[in-house]
C-alpha cells in the first residue's frame, strides 16, 4: 500500500506538471464515461430496476390473442372463464379501458383525471398497500356499491393539500358522488400513470354471455409460488383454444395469451435502449484508444526517465504498476467529470420526454449509476493503461532501455501500435456513423410521409361530457353543436369541428358490421373497421379530401336517413371492384340495440391514425348528430397563431359548462410531433454519439500525424534540403494518414454491415444495408481524416532544413 500511495502521489505530480495533457485526457474520458453513465441511467430505470411491486416477477397479464398475433383486451365473459379455470394463477383481477377519463369538480378548477376502472382484487394482485385508508372490497363491483374511489398521491397532494382527512370525504367525478376510501403512495400509478381508481360496475351486460364479444378488459394475475410462467402460458393458451371451439360466434379468430408484466412494459424498447448502450460503449472505446495514444506519446517523451528507472533496477512489474497507477488516476478524474456530465445528460434525456418509453420519470443518477460510473472508469483506466505499459515492458524494448538504448520507446514498434489504435478508432467511428446515418435517413422518410390531414394553423383539445349531465344523445349532440357555433364565431377562427378520436391518438374503437345484401359470413369472420363520429366540417377543417360522393351536412341529423362515410382503405378492403356509394352498412351504434342500415354517401382520403409509420386502417365516419359521443376531440382551424386563441377557446367552453375541463390543449402539429418523438430520440442520441466519435477519431488522427511529423523532423529537413517541394511533403504525410483512415474505414464498414442489422426494427423506408448511407459515411470519415492530417502536414512543409539538420 505504501508503494501504491507513492505511485498515486507521483501520478498527481506528473499531471500537475502537464496540465494540457491532463485536461485533454480527462475531457476525452469524461465524454466517453459521462455518455455511458447517462444512457445507463435510462437502461437501469427502464430495464434493470425491478418493478415496484412485491414479487413482481410473478405478475402476468392475460389478454386476447388475435389471428394476426397481436395482444388485445379481453371480454368480461372470457375473463370470468380464465379466473375460474386457470389453476396456475393465485389471483386474477383486471383493469378496464372503459372510463379512462373522469372529470373532478368541486375542488378548484375542473380537471380531467386519468382514471382506471378495476376489479375489486386489483390492488391485492399487485400487493399494493394504500398510504391512507383502504382499497376496494369484493362487493364494491356490484351495482349500487361502486361509488367509491382511491386517489393517486399526486392528486391528493395537489388538489386536497395532502389532507389526511380526505378519506371518507365525498368528491364529484363526472357529476356523480364518490366516497374516497384510500390514497395510494407516491410512485404508484398502474396501469400507466393513473390518478384515480374506481370499481368497474358489474352491470347486467357485464355479467352476461352477451359480453363475450366486447373487448375492453386486461387481466392481471399473480402466479402461484414456484409455478413458472411457461406453465401458466400453456394453460391460458389451452383455455383460449377451447373457448374458440365452444363459442365460434365470438371466439373463432381469437385465443388467450399471457405475458409477464415486466416484459409487457419494456419489451418494445429493450432492443432500442441496448443499441444505444452499445453505441455509447463504442464511444468509450474510442476515447480509451485516444488516451492510450496520448500515453504512448508521453511515454516516448519520458524515455530518459524510464531508462534511468530501469538502470536503477526497476523491474517490469514495478514499471507496469506505476504506469497503471497513473492511468487509473486519470481514469478516476475522468470518471468524476463524467459523472457530472451524466447528471446534466440524464436531465436532458428526461426533458426530451420521448413517447412510449416506460418509467422515464424514474430515471436518475442513483447509487447504481455511480457504481457503474466507477466501474467504467476503472475498466477504461485498465484498457488504455495496458497499451503503454505493455509497450514499455516488452522484452526487447526492456533490454534496450537497460543497455541505455535511445529511441527505444519511439521506434517503429510504438509507431505501429499508435497507428493500430487510430485504425481501431476509425473503424468504431464508421460503425457509429453508419447507424446514425441510417436513423437520419429513416427519420427523414418519416417526416416525408403524408399523414392524410393538414396540421399547421390549427388548435386541438379534448372534451369528455359526464354521463350524469349529458346522459341523453340529444343533450350531447346539442352541446357540441352550440360549442362549435361559438368557436367559429371567435376572431381569427376559420372553422371548428369535432371527432370522437383525434388522429395520432394511439387508441381507437373497432366494431364489426355486415353489408346489406351479402350472404352471412362464417362465425368470427365478420369484417371490422375503425369507427369514428364526426361533425359537419370535420373533413374540411383537417383538409381531408373528399374523393367521391359528399361529406356530412347539417341535414344529417337525428331522425333523418342514417349515413356513413368510408375512407379509401375501407373501400379497398370491403368493396374491391365495386361502387361503394349507395351500399348499406348494417351496424348497431350508440343507443341502438339492433343493427340498422347506414348508407354510404362518401369516400374520403386515408388518415394515419396510429402514427405516420403505420398504414391507415379501414375506417368509417358517422355523423355525430346521428350517433352522439360524449368524448370528442375538437379542432379549431385558425388564421392566426393557434395558441393565440387558446384563452378565448377556454372561455367559450366554460360559458357553456363551467365544470368541463379542456384536455391536451395544444397545436395540432404537436400530435404528429409526438408520434415520431421516439424515433427522433433514438436518432438524436446516436447522432450525438457519432459526432463525439468522429471528433475523437479526428483528434486521434491529428495527434498521431503531429507526433509522426515531430519524430520525422530530421528526415523531412533532409528531403527539403535535397529539393523536395512542399506538395510532395504534403503527399507523404497526408497519404500516410489517409492510408490508415482507409484501412479503418474498410474494417468499420464490414463491422457496420454486421452490426446495423440490429437497427432493422427502428428503421422506416430504409434498409439496414443502404449503400448510399455507407458510401456517405466513408466519404465523411476520409474527408475528416484528410483535414486532420493536413494541419500537421502543412506545418511539416515549413521545416527549416538547417534547424532540422542541427536537431540531433
Amino acid at each position: 500500500m505504501d508503494t501504491l500511495l507513492q505511485d498515486v502521489r507521483y501520478a498527481f505530480r506528473r499531471l500537475r506538471k502537464s496540465p494540457g495533457f491532463a485536461a485533454v485526457a480527462i475531457l476525452t474520458l469524461a465524454l466517453g464515461i459521462g455518455a455511458n453513465s447517462a444512457i445507463f441511467s435510462v437502461v437501469n430505470a427502464v430495464l434493470l430496476r425491478s418493478l415496484p411491486y412485491a414479487d413482481a416477477e410473478r405478475l402476468v397479464l392475460v389478454t386476447h390473442l388475435t389471428s394476426t398475433g397481436d395482444r388485445a383486451p379481453m371480454s368480461p365473459a372470457n375473463f370470468r372463464d380464465a379466473r375460474r379455470e386457470v389453476r396456475s394463477l393465485e389471483e386474477l383481477s383486471f383493469w378496464s379501458y372503459s372510463g379512462s377519463g373522469r372529470t373532478l369538480t368541486g375542488v378548484g378548477d375542473p380537471v380531467q383525471l386519468d382514471a382506471a376502472s378495476v376489479g375489486a382484487g386489483f390492488f391485492d394482485v399487485l400487493r399494493a398497500r394504500p398510504l391512507l385508508g383502504r382499497t376496494f372490497r369484493p362487493d364494491e363491483n356490484e351495482p349500487g356499491h361502486n361509488r367509491v374511489a382511491v386517489l393517486g398521491h399526486g392528486v391528493w397532494r395537489q388538489r386536497f393539500g395532502a389532507d389526511p382527512k380526505v378519506v371518507g370525504r365525498t368528491i364529484t367525478l363526472d357529476g356523480e358522488p364518490y366516497q374516497v376510501v384510500g390514497v395510494m403512495p407516491e410512485g404508484f400509478g398502474y396501469p400507466g400513470d393513473r390518478e384515480v381508481w374506481v370499481p368497474q360496475e358489474y352491470e347486467e351486460f357485464f355479467m352476461s354471455e352477451a359480453s363475450r364479444g366486447s373487448w375492453f378488459m386486461v387481466g392481471i394475475g399473480r402466479l402461484k409460488p414456484g409455478v413458472p410462467h411457461e406453465r401458466a402460458a400453456r394453460e391460458v393458451a389451452a383455455l383460449g383454444a377451447r373457448l374458440s371451439r365452444q363459442y365460434p360466434e365470438t371466439n373463432a379468430t381469437v385465443g388467450l395469451t399471457s405475458i409477464s408484466l415486466y416484459e409487457n412494459m419494456v419489451g418494445d424498447v429493450r432492443t432500442s435502449l441496448l443499441v444505444l448502450l452499445g453505441a455509447v460503449g463504442l464511444v468509450l472505446l474510442i476515447a480509451c484508444a485516444n488516451v492510450a495514444n496520448l500515453l504512448l506519446a508521453r511515454a516516448a517523451a519520458r524515455e530518459a526517465e524510464v531508462a534511468v528507472r530501469v538502470a536503477l533496477g526497476a523491474g517490469r512489474r514495478r514499471l507496469i504498476r506505476q504506469l497503471l497507477a497513473e492511468s487509473l488516476v486519470l481514469a478516476l478524474l475522468g470518471g468524476l467529470a463524467g459523472l457530472l456530465l451524466a447528471v446534466w445528460g440524464t436531465s436532458a434525456l428526461v426533458a426530451l420526454d420521448p413517447q412510449g418509453i416506460p418509467r422515464l420519470d424514474e430515471v436518475r443518477v442513483d447509487g447504481t449509476v455511480v457504481a457503474f460510473t466507477l466501474g467504467a472508469a476503472l475498466l477504461a483506466g485498465v484498457l488504455f493503461g495496458m497499451v503503454p505499459a505493455v509497450q514499455v515492458t516488452r522484452s526487447g524494448l526492456f533490454g534496450s532501455l537497460r543497455e541505455g538504448g535511445r529511441g527505444a520507446l519511439s521506434g517503429r514498434g510504438s509507431a505501429r501500435v499508435r497507428s493500430a489504435l487510430v485504425v481501431v478508432e476509425m473503424a468504431l467511428a464508421v460503425m457509429l456513423l453508419a447507424g446514425a446515418g441510417l436513423l437520419i435517413r429513416s427519420f427523414v422518410r418519416l417526416q416525408e410521409v403524408d399523414p392524410g390531414f393538414r396540421t399547421e394553423g390549427a388548435l386541438s383539445f379534448t372534451l369528455s361530457l359526464p354521463s350524469a349531465a349529458y346522459g341523453e344523445d340529444a343533450a350531447r349532440a346539442a352541446f357540441y353543436e352550440r360549442l362549435l357555433e361559438r368557436l367559429e364565431g371567435l376572431p381569427g377562427v376559420r372553422s371548428a369541428a369535432a371527432v370522437s378520436q383525434l388522429p395520432m391518438g394511439g387508441s381507437a374503437q373497432f366494431l364489426t358490421f355486415a353489408v346489406d345484401g351479402r350472404a352471412p359470413v362464417q362465425p368470427g369472420n365478420d369484417p371490422a373497421a375503425q369507427v369514428l363520429r364526426a361533425t359537419p366540417g370535420y373533413f374540411r377543417s383537417l383538409a381531408i379530401p373528399v374523393e367521391r360522393g359528399r361529406a356530412f351536412s347539417e341535414q344529417d341529423r337525428a331522425g333523418t336517413p342514417r349515413v356513413v362515410v368510408l375512407n379509401r382503405a375501407a373501400v379497398r378492403r370491403f368493396f374491391p371492384g365495386e361502387e361503394p356509394l349507395g351500399q348499406r352498412i348494417l351496424m348497431a351504434l350508440g343507443a341502438d340495440t339492433v343493427t340498422v342500415p347506414w348508407e354510404v354517401v362518401g369516400v374520403v382520403g386515408d388518415v394515419r391514425h396510429f402514427g405516420v409509420e403505420a398504414e391507415a386502417q379501414p375506417a368509417m365516419y358517422f355523423p355525430q348528430a346521428q350517433a352522439p359521443a360524449g368524448s370528442m376531440g375538437v379542432v379549431v382551424r385558425t388564421a392566426v397563431a393557434p395558441l393565440s386563441v387558446a384563452g378565448a377557446v377556454r372561455r367559450e367552453v366554460r360559458a357553456l359548462d363551467p365544470n368541463l375541463p379542456l384536455g391536451d390543449l395544444q397545436p395540432l402539429e404537436q400530435l404528429t410531433a409526438d408520434s415520431v418523438s421516439q424515433p427522433r430520440f433514438y436518432m438524436l442520441m446516436l447522432c450525438i454519439f457519432a459526432g463525439v466519435a468522429l471528433a475523437l477519431a479526428a483528434i486521434g488522427i491529428f495527434g498521431v500525424i503531429s507526433y509522426s511529423v515531430a519524430q520525422r523532423t530530421r528526415e523531412i529537413g533532409v528531403r527539403v534540403a535535397l529539393g523536395a517541394d512542399p506538395a510532395s511533403v504534403l503527399r507523404i504525410v497526408v497519404g500516410g494518414a489517409l492510408g490508415l483512415a482507409a484501412l479503418g474505414v474498410g474494417i468499420g464498414l464490414l463491422g457496420a454491415l454486421a452490426g446495423t442489422r440490429v437497427l432493422s426494427g427502428l428503421l422506416f423506408g430504409v434498409a439496414a444495408t443502404d449503400p448510399a448511407t455507407y458510401a456517405g459515411v466513408a466519404v465523411v470519415l476520409l474527408a475528416v481524416a484528410g483535414l486532420a492530417s493536413w494541419l500537421p502536414a502543412r506545418a511539416a512543409t515549413r521545416v527549416d532544413p538547417a534547424i532540422a539538420l542541427r536537431a540531433e
